[in-house]
């Protein structure tokens, strides 16, 4: 931040899905850490309620504000203010705080029927890696193609992410599965992971 102030620049912290820490003390904001930071501050409600909301929102200094509204005023739908309007009396009411407070304890216990389900079906060697935060595990492993085992599994209605994409330097990216749980019951972990082991294992062998 100190760089910032004295480069006249502006750090942008796009905190996404902060509200799920699972385990140890929250991640303060950047925006939080000193006064006056130069700081704009950006979150977004399609994780805590849902995408199709189309919500999100920043915190900046004053300097900034003016043409912040501006360019949102330009916006084609016009900032969806009475999406807004519906959302701010929904907070206001109490009704968000309870229901993050619900979904915590959901995705919390829906991670550790994944970690079991993972635990009992996966036999190949692999790491469990993250749970912290968010609505996602990583299971990282030796040996496979993460890519073609992504696209393989969509055929059979599975929807894991390769671990190697998200590394912006292919030499060190490893291989593996980013798995989600924020909308898939536990009822299907188990059949989804013996489906995931078998091709997991033909790829190993391949």
């Amino acid at each position: 931040m100190e760089y910032a102030r004295r480069h006249g620049a502006w750090i942008v912290e796009d905190d996404y899905d902060s509200e799920f820490r699972h385990s140890g003390e929250p991640i303060p904001a950047m925006l939080g850490m000193v006064p006056d930071a130069p700081v704009v501050y950006l979150g977004t409600f399609s994780k805590t309620l849902f995408p199709a909301l189309r919500i999100g929102f920043m915190v900046m200094p004053p300097a900034l504000a003016d043409a912040a509204q501006d360019a949102i005023g330009a916006l084609l739908r016009g900032g969806h203010r009475a999406e807004q309007r519906a959302l701010a009396s929904f907070i206001e009411k109490g009704h968000y705080a309870r229901h993050l407070a619900a979904m915590r304890r959901l995705y919390r216990k829906r991670q550790q029927q994944l970690r079991e389900a993972l635990a009992q079906e996966i036999t190949v060697p692999c790491d469990v890696l993250g749970g912290g935060g968010g609505m996602h595990l990583t299971v990282a492993m030796e040996g496979v193609n993460d890519r073609t085992l992504a696209q393989q599994a969509r055929q059979f209605q599975l929807a894991p992410a390769a671990l190697s994409h998200f590394y912006l330097d292919p030499q060190r990216a490893r291989s593996g599965l980013v798995l989600g749980y924020g909308n898939t019951s536990a009822s299907r972990y188990l059949p989804a992971l013996r489906t995931l082991n078998r091709l997991i294992a033909q790829h190993r062998r391949a």
